[in-house]
């Protein structure tokens, strides 16, 4: 029996973290586990992000295809379970290129599923984990995230009307379990996953059953891509409403990023 987890999101719930922690552990997990990031299945990630966008017939036949052409290059006589982490898969984060829901997720995890069983049999112990975050927060963070990024020029109550579908956390979960029947589904806050011993990392260690004596010994990081408590976001918001070029927008952002990183870095 081959146990598969997949970490497909959501994004702005500790995510990178989570990825980079994977990365810098694989050589001390591979004992334990396969661990596959974005780049190990890149033309799976742009097919999600893809049919996010653009949703018709088509599109989601190229993310059946490509997680089809995926999964068939995995193992299925290796005992350790494999972790797919990666965000995207869900599709495009909320709040850009004109999605206001995670109304993708569904459909993008039922042909992820329908492909795994399809390769690795019937006794498929297949598990989508999800972290998640309190509604305020994710919205933040989200808006946040999409005002560095892009030219959003709506303010944070504006935002939050527009894609409050989107941060109904607890009902795309219900729509995703729905979906990928009878696979597992399972979810954890990251203000909980917080203080836990390995962080967000944590849950992702219990699913794969990793013994104590091994989790001492993983490099645990810090948080990544945090927002700065600097009062950023209404500076951020101003640009976006100015009259800068894209160039000159997105090079002023970096440098003010770029700052606020040094004088964090010092205090």
């Amino acid at each position: 029996m081959t146990r598969l987890i997949i970490h497909a999101g959501f994004h702005k719930t500790g995510t990178t973290t989570v990825q980079t922690t994977l990365h810098t552990n694989r050589r001390k997990l591979r004992r334990h586990a396969r661990i596959l990031l974005k780049p190990d299945f890149p033309a799976l990630t742009d097919a999600a992000r893809r049919f996010s966008v653009d949703p018709h017939a088509t599109t989601l036949a190229d993310v059946a295809s490509e997680a089809v052409a995926f999964f068939a290059t995995l193992a299925t006589d290796d005992p350790r379970p494999l972790v797919m982490s990666s965000e995207d898969l869900s599709g495009h984060m909320p709040g850009r290129h004109g999605l206001d829901q995670y109304d993708a997720a569904p459909l993008i995890m039922s042909q992820l599923a329908e492909a795994a069983r399809a390769h690795f049999g019937d006794d498929l112990d297949l598990v989508f984990f999800f972290s998640t975050r309190e509604r305020t927060a994710w919205l933040r963070s989200t808006w946040w995230q999409n005002l560095r990024s892009t030219r959003l020029d709506q303010d944070f109550d504006v935002y939050s009307d527009a894609i409050a579908a989107a941060a109904d956390l607890p009902q795309v979960l219900s729509e995703i379990a729905e979906a990928v029947a009878p696979a597992v589904v399972s979810a954890l806050p990251l203000e909980e996953s917080t203080d836990m011993p390995q962080g967000p990392m944590t849950p992702l260690l219990d699913l794969i059953d990793l013994p104590e004596d091994q989790r001492t010994k993983l490099s645990i990081l810090p948080p990544e891509n945090v927002q700065p408590d600097l009062g950023l976001e209404s500076v951020f918001l101003a640009l976006n409403r100015s009259g800068f070029r894209d160039r000159y927008l997105n090079e002023t952002k970096k440098l003010l990023r770029q700052m606020a990183n040094r004088q964090l870095d010092r205090d």
